[in-house]
This record gives C-alpha cells, sequence and structure tokens, in this order.
C-alpha cells in the first residue's frame, strides 16, 4: 500500500494540473492574510477567514482536482487495466489515490497556517501559537472534505470524460461553498446536507478568541457532535464504497 501510494504521488507531481492547484492553495490564503492586514482585522478575523475560505472552499478543490486528475491519467494513458492485471486490487488502488490527495489537503493546511502566523504578527489580538491554529485549520480542512466526500461517486462516474468531470467537480465545491456561505448567515439552517452539518459542528471550533457577540452563532448554528460526526463518518463511507462499486461495474 506504501509503495503504491508513494508511485500514485510520483505520478502526480509531473502533472501541470498540481501545479495549478498547487499556486491557487499558495496564492488565496496570501489573498486573504493581506485583506486582514490592509483592513487591521484581528488575529481571530484572520482565522475565521482562512477556515471559511481556505478550508471550506480551497481544501475541497484540491482534494477532488487531484483525484479527478489521478483517476484521468489512468483513462488517459490506458494503463487502469494494466495495474489491475499485476496483482493489486481496484480497491487498494482507489484508496492509495484517496491518501494522495488526501496529503496535499494536509499540506495546504500547513500553508494555511503559515500565511495565518505571518499575518497574526502585524494583527491585533496575535496568539503565537502554531499547533493550535495548524488543528483549527486541519481539522476545519478534513470536516469540509468530509462533507463534499460525495464528489468521489461523481468523479469515478464521470472519470472518462474530464472536461465534464471537471466542470462537475468544481461546480459542486463552489456549491457546497455558496450554501456554507449562506449558513454563516444563518440561512439554510433547515437543511442536513453533509457539508453543512461539517461546518456546524466545526464551527465553535474555529473560534480563536470567544467574545459575546459570537454567542448567537453559536446557538443558531448549534449541531450534536455525535450525530455530526457519525453522519460525516457514514458520508465517507458510502461514498467511497459506492465509488468503489462504480469503478467496478465500469471496468466489469
Amino acid at each position: 500500500m506504501l509503495r503504491l501510494y508513494w508511485n500514485e504521488m510520483k505520478k502526480l507531481r509531473r502533472q501541470k494540473t498540481v501545479r495549478i492547484v498547487a499556486l491557487i492553495g499558495i496564492l488565496l490564503p496570501a489573498f486573504c492574510t493581506i485583506l486582514c492586514m490592509n483592513n487591521h482585522y484581528r488575529f481571530r478575523n484572520l482565522v475565521g477567514m482562512n477556515v471559511e475560505f481556505g478550508s471550506f472552499l480551497i481544501a475541497p478543490f484540491i482534494f477532488s482536482v487531484l483525484l479527478l486528475t489521478m483517476f484521468s491519467l489512468e483513462e488517459q494513458n490506458d494503463t487502469w487495466k494494466n495495474i489491475l492485471t499485476i496483482g493489486i486490487s481496484q480497491n487498494t488502488l482507489f484508496l492509495a489515490k484517496m491518501m494522495v490527495a488526501l496529503t496535499f489537503v494536509v499540506l495546504f493546511a500547513g500553508i494555511n497556517t503559515v500565511y495565518t502566523m505571518v499575518g497574526g504578527i502585524v494583527l491585533r489580538n496575535y496568539i503565537p501559537d502554531f499547533g493550535k491554529v495548524f488543528v483549527i485549520l486541519m481539522i476545519t480542512a478534513l470536516a469540509a472534505v468530509a462533507g463534499t466526500m460525495p464528489v468521489v461517486w461523481v468523479i469515478i462516474l464521470l472519470r472518462k470524460k474530464y472536461l465534464i468531470a471537471m466542470i462537475t467537480v468544481n461546480s459542486f465545491t463552489i456549491a457546497n461553498f455558496l450554501l456554507i456561505w449562506q449558513l454563516s448567515m444563518f440561512r439554510c439552517l433547515d437543511l442536513h446536507l453533509p457539508i453543512l452539518i461539517a461546518y456546524r459542528i466545526i464551527y465553535p471550533i474555529s473560534i480563536l478568541e470567544y467574545t459575546n457577540n459570537l454567542q448567537t452563532g453559536l446557538d443558531t448554528l448549534y449541531y450534536p457532535v455525535k450525530n455530526g460526526i457519525l453522519i460525516l463518518a457514514s458520508t465517507v463511507i458510502i461514498s467511497i464504497i459506492l465509488g468503489m462499486e462504480i469503478g467496478k461495474r465500469q471496468e466489469g
């Protein structure tokens, strides 16, 4: 499994798509940081902005685009069946690709943290705790990816039509982010979609510094954590199993 993981990582690093995704992953946190610095926001505002834009827009984008790229590479090079004939199971290959995509999400959380800390140096109420900020940004990014996990079976279903798949995947990511945007304004509270549940259960975690005016948001967005984790875990498991089954049927 580990060897397969490194092979997938090597194949992906040679792709132009990775460079574009990496550039976006570097530029957006920089933009948020500069915006907060120019407007003299507090450090907690910068963290909140990087959670909303970084974790719930860029992290799912990175995950889904890279995963699609890896599956599309096999189709373009006609190597999928060849790999399976040398004794590697389709499920193992599937999981290896997902692990690679998740690795880039974690790396992005690290980059996001660095920019956040750099911006924090010149902002008010700076909290020099790299570990705490990294944990916040990583947990929120992984929760967002879990909430976006249904994109996996969409990727598998459309992987042979790269352009259509890319448009669909990005549209899905943007639609999810727009729902998050509405939720942050206390709308869409009656929708129990995985991505919205992810945002609601991590919202208390994303608050770096509690103030009284945040209590309304905490009360309004409250969602039972255990129920939320169960729904997200079920979403991940079902999406992976469904993706694997769709892949097997396509190859069968």
